[in-house]
């Protein structure tokens, strides 16, 4: 039989309670985001951002059904600007912008 240690135990225990916590976003919710724009790919439809408080960088995929303005946003935007709006992710793990606007 294997024997495990108290640290051990506890770590197990805090881990299996950690993963039960964390809230997992499925394939097509909508999820809020905002942050700085870092880099705009136009002719990929493409948009870099960070969100300045927790590091994280992502890329949307901008398409004719982004709100309110569709491919014209690309246009408007520049590095450095602040944006927010929101994104779903497809099966394939891409970020679909839903909407994404100034601030």
């Amino acid at each position: 039989m294997i024997k495990i240690s108290r640290l051990s135990f506890s770590g197990i225990v805090f881990l299996f309670c950690f993963f039960l916590s964390v809230v997992v976003v499925s394939a097509g919710d909508a999820v809020p985001f905002s942050g700085i724009v870092k880099k705009v790919l136009p002719d990929k439809n493409k948009v870099g951002i960070k969100d300045p408080d927790t590091k994280k960088r992502f890329t949307v995929i901008v398409n004719e059904k982004t709100k309110p303005d569709g491919l014209k946003i690309l246009g408007a935007l520049k590095k450095k600007d602040k944006v927010e709006g929101k994104y779903t992710v497809t099966d394939a793990g891409l970020y679909i912008a839903l909407e994404l606007m100034k601030k």
